[in-house]
C-alpha cells in the first residue's frame, strides 16, 4: 500500500525515512566489507567521486543527488516523498548521506567496522544494533508469527486478528511507522461494525455470503448510519431527547472502546515480542488508555458539533443478573412444564425433552458454571464425594477451560437432583466416555457453545424474554447474585463459579468439603417448587415465585429536555393500557395517539405511578435515557407517596 507522506495519518516524518536510510546502508556496508569479492581499490575510488561530487553540489545548495536514496528508503517503506527534496530536508538528507560515504571509505580503506563507525547516526535516529549487527526493517506480518508462538489457540486468534486488521488497513508497513500511524489506524479501527468480518448475505438460503474489505464495511456501516440520522432528524412529532434515544438504537453498532483497548494491548504485545524476537528497536508503545480516551473524545466532539443527532453506537456487552420476571417465565415455559415438539419447544404441548435445552439454563442458574464447561461432561464426570453428588468440569485433557481454575469439582444443588440430574445422567449409558449433550457437541465440536446460544437466543425470543445484557453467561452472574443475597462470602462465590481467588480454600478446593460447598450453593433461593408428574414420569417444575404481581411493561416518551413527557403501562398478559399519561408542560412537538391518554400535571402522574407499583412488576424500559427517566419519574412518585403519608400523619 503506497500513500503520500500527507495522505498517510499522523504522518511519516523526515526522520523516519532518513533513519531508514542509515540502517539499509549501513547494513550494506557491512556486507560488502566482507565480500571478498569487491575490489577495494575501485570502490574507494568511486565513493571518492561521489563525495567529491556531493560536496560540490552541497556547495551550490542542490540535493538532487541525495534523491535516489531518500526515494529508496521511502519506497522500502511502503510510502512516498516529493520530489525535488525541500531545502530544509534535501541539505539534512545530503548532509546524512556524506557522514555514510565516509563510513563507507573508511571500511574499505582502513578496514574499520561500520557498525562501530556508525556509533553516532545509530544514536541520532534511535538505532540499536543486535548481536552487533544491524536491526532488519520488521513488518506487521512479520512479528505476527512470532508473537504467535507458545500462545493459547484463543490468544493465537486474537494477535492474528489484530495483526491483520492493521495491515489490511495500514498496509504491511513496516513497524517503525506503526507509532506514526497509529492515531488513524485506532480511528478506523473505532468505526468498524461490531459484527465485522461475518459473511455479509450469508443464510440459510445463500449460505456462502459475500467477504468485505474492512474499508468496505466501514463504508457501509457509515452509508446506513447517514440515511438512519437523515430519516430521523426528518420526524416533526419527536423532541430532540427522543430522536437522539432512538438514533442510539438504530445506528449500526461500533466496536466497543473496550475492544479498542484490547487491539491496542495487542499491539503493544505485537511490538513487544518484534523486539525480544524480531530485532525491531523502536518503541513498544503506541499510546496510553487515557490518550486513546482523549483522541475517541475529541473525534466525536468534532463530529457531534457537525451533526446534533450524533452518537457512537457501539452496544458494550454489560452482563446484568436475569429479572425475575425473565427467571419466571423461563422456568415456567413450555420448555419445563411440555412442549408441543422438540423443534418446537416454546409451544405448549405435553413433551418435556430433557436435553441442553432443558438442563444446560438450569445448571448455570443453579451452579455457576460456564456454558462450555457444561457441554463437555461425560457421564464419568459425575462423581459422589463427601456424601454428596458432584460434577467434575474440565478435569481430562479435551476439556479446554478458560481459565487455570476452570478445572474444579462443584456439588450439584439439591434443586437440580430434586428434578433427576442425577438419575438422568445414570439412565444415558453405561460407557463413562459418553457425552451428556452429544445433539450440541456433535454438530460443532470446536464451538459447541455458539450452537446452543444460538438456540436459545431463539427460545428467548420467542418467549419475548430476550435482553441484549441478559443472555446465556449472564445466567452465572444470577447465580452469584442469589449466593450474595443469601450471605455466601465473596471468596466462596469466586470459587464456586471458577474465578480467581486468593484464599487457600479457593485455590485448592478441588479438595474442599464438598457438603459444605453443597450447602453454600444451596443457599442461593431461586424460588423454584418442584413437582412430581405422573405423565412425564419425573419431577417437574410447577412454579417460580420470584414475582408475585403481575407483569406490566413501561413505555416511555421523553420531551426537549431528556424528562419523561409521556408514559404508557400496558399489561403483558392482555395487552391492555393500563395507565396512558401526558405530562402537562412537557415540551414536546406532539402528544402521543394513545387511546385513553390524559394530560396531568408530574405530581398526579407521579402519584398514579406509585399506584401501579404496588399492584404491578413493572419491567424497565430498556433504553438507557428512557430507563433513566422512568426511573427519576418512580423516585419522584415514591417521594411524593411519602410526602403525602407523612401530611396525613400531621
Amino acid at each position: 500500500m503506497v500513500l503520500h507522506v500527507a495522505q498517510i495519518p499522523g504522518g511519516t516524518s523526515d526522520a523516519t525515512i532518513l533513519k531508514e536510510m542509515v540502517r539499509y546502508q549501513i547494513s550494506r556496508i557491512s556486507d560488502d566489507a566482507a565480500n571478498p569479492e569487491i575490489d577495494i581499490d575501485v570502490r574507494i575510488e568511486n565513493l571518492e567521486l561521489e563525495n567529491e561530487r556531493m560536496a560540490k553540489d552541497m556547495r551550490n545548495r542542490i540535493y538532487a543527488t541525495a534523491a535516489p536514496y531518500v526515494l529508496a528508503a521511502a519506497s522500502r517503506l511502503g510510502v512516498t516523498c516529493e520530489v525535488p527534496l525541500s531545502s530544509t530536508f534535501g541539505r539534512t538528507a545530503a548532509s546524512t548521506l556524506r557522514t555514510l560515504l565516509g563510513i563507507e571509505r573508511d571500511a574499505f580503506d582502513l578496514g574499520e567496522d561500520p557498525i562501530i563507525a556508525a556509533s553516532a547516526l545509530f544514536s541520532r535516529f534511535g538505532i540499536s544494533p543486535v548481536d552487533g549487527r544491524v536491526p532488519p526493517l520488521v513488518r506487521i506480518s512479520d512479528v505476527i508469527e512470532a508473537a504467535v508462538e507458545g500462545q493459547t489457540a484463543e490468544m493465537r486468534r486474537k494477535l492474528r486478528c489484530t495483526g491483520n486488521i492493521a495491515i489490511e488497513l495500514l498496509g504491511d508497513i513496516p513497524l517503525e511507522l506503526l507509532t506514526e500511524q497509529a492515531t488513524g489506524l485506532l480511528l478506523d479501527l473505532s468505526r468498524l461494525p461490531k459484527l465485522h468480518g461475518k459473511k455479509h448475505g450469508k443464510n440459510r438460503h445463500r449460505s456462502e455470503g459475500v467477504t468485505l474489505t474492512k474499508r468496505e464495511e466501514i463504508a457501509l456501516a457509515d452509508a446506513c448510519d447517514a440515511r438512519t440520522f437523515d430519516t430521523i432528524s426528518a420526524l416533526s412529532d419527536l423532541s430532540l431527547a427522543q430522536k437522539r434515544a432512538r438514533v442510539s438504537e438504530e445506528l449500526v453498532p461500533r466496536i466497543a472502546h473496550t475492544n479498542l483497548e484490547r487491539h491496542l494491548d495487542r499491539l503493544h504485545q505485537l511490538l513487544r515480542c518484534a523486539k525480544a524476537k524480531c530485532g525491531y528497536t523502536g518503541p513498544v508503545k503506541l499510546m496510553t488508555y487515557t490518550d486513546l480516551a482523549r483522541l475517541m473524545k475529541a473525534a466525536n466532539e468534532d463530529l457531534r458539533a457537525a451533526n446534533e443527532l450524533f452518537a457512537r453506537a457501539t452496544k458494550p456487552k454489560i452482563r446484568l443478573r436475569w429479572a425475575g420476571e425473565r427467571i419466571k417465565t423461563l422456568l415456567t415455559s413450555p420448555i419445563y412444564r411440555g412442549s408441543f415438539s422438540r423443534s418446537r419447544r416454546t409451544r405448549t404441548g405435553r413433551m418435556i425433552f430433557r436435553d441442553a435445552l432443558y438442563w444446560v439454563p438450569l445448571i448455570l442458574l443453579t451452579m455457576g458454571t460456564r456454558v462450555t464447561e457444561v457441554l463437555q461432561l461425560k457421564t464419568r464426570d459425575l462423581l459422589r464425594r463427601d456424601h454428596v453428588f458432584c460434577m467434575r468440569l474440565c478435569w481430562s485433557a479435551e476439556q479446554d477451560g478458560k481459565t487455570r481454575e476452570s478445572t474444579r469439582i462443584v456439588p450439584i444443588p439439591q434443586l437440580l437432583i430434586d428434578l433427576g440430574f442425577v438419575e438422568w445422567i445414570k439412565s444415558l449409558a453405561d460407557d463413562p466416555d459418553t457425552l451428556l449433550f452429544p445433539e450440541i457437541m456433535k454438530v460443532k465440536p470446536d464451538q459447541p457453545a455458539d450452537i446452543l446460544s444460538k438456540r436459545f437466543l431463539t427460545v428467548r425470543e420467542n418467549l419475548d424474554i430476550k435482553d441484549y445484557n441478559e443472555d446465556f453467561y449472564a445466567l452465572r452472574k444470577t447465580l452469584s447474585s442469589a449466593l450474595w443475597r443469601g450471605g455466601v462470602s465473596r471468596e466462596d462465590r469466586q470459587m464456586i463459579i471458577g474465578h480467581a481467588s486468593d484464599t487457600t480454600i479457593g485455590k485448592h478446593y478441588t479438595d474442599a468439603d464438598m457438603a459444605s460447598l453443597k450447602e453454600l450453593l444451596d443457599q442461593a433461593d431461586h424460588r423454584i417448587e418442584v413437582t412430581t408428574a405422573t405423565r412425564h414420569r419425573h419431577p417437574v417444575i410447577k412454579d417460580c415465585t420470584l414475582v408475585a404481581r403481575r407483569l406490566a411493561s413501561a413505555e416511555v416518551v421523553l420531551d426537549e429536555s431528556g424528562n419523561l413527557g409521556a408514559v404508557r403501562i400496558k399489561d403483558d398478559v392482555s395487552g391492555r393500557s393500563i395507565l396512558a399519561l401526558d405530562i402537562r408542560g412537557s415540551d414536546m412537538p406532539a402528544v402521543p395517539r394513545w387511546r385513553g391518554i390524559e394530560t396531568v400535571t408530574r405530581r398526579t402522574g407521579a402519584e398514579a405511578a406509585a399506584d401501579l407499583v404496588s399492584e404491578f412488576h413493572i419491567k424497565t424500559p430498556s433504553r438507557r435515557e428512557h430507563r433513566d427517566a422512568w426511573e427519576h419519574f418512580l423516585a419522584l412518585a415514591s417521594y411524593c407517596s411519602e410526602a403525602t403519608h407523612f401530611r396525613n400523619q400531621a
